[in-house]
């Protein structure tokens, strides 16, 4: 008689991708997924992602700084985002992001955002809450 494959019935670790250029959005989705991550989103809008926050309470977050003219602050500073932890996937330089506390004392994995990066920040952020 075959042996039934073991399901796995671990949570996944679910990553909201705030990216408002599409293919940039796709290609940190992909990688994600390969790494084994469930994507939200991705979402391309500060009010999309609020809603996201609320809706759907992701373990972690990417986020671009500038969304359609819009800076990412007020989804990294809501109620919803208290214990999300987040990086940033942004090609804004520290001085840039100086004026802004929340985003200034985020980890910046630039852009274009290498996988190994992204992967790793990720493992970083789950370890961290199984911990």
């Amino acid at each position: 008689m075959p042996v039934p494959e073991a399901v796995s019935t671990a949570k996944p670790f679910r990553v909201l991708v705030v990216e408002d250029e599409f293919l940039i959005a796709m290609e940190l989705r992909a990688m994600l997924e390969d790494g084994g991550f469930e994507v939200v989103g991705p979402v391309s809008t500060v009010a999309a992602a609020l809603r996201r926050l609320a809706d759907e309470r992701p373990d972690a977050a990417v986020l671009d700084v500038n969304l359609r003219s819009e800076r990412v602050t007020a989804v990294a500073i809501a109620p919803a985002a208290a214990h999300v932890p987040f990086v940033l996937a942004s090609a804004y330089a520290p001085a840039d992001l100086a004026g802004d506390p929340v985003l200034a004392g985020a980890r910046n994995l630039g852009k274009p955002t290498g996988r190994e990066a992204l992967i790793a920040a990720m493992n970083d952020f789950r370890t961290s809450a199984a911990g």
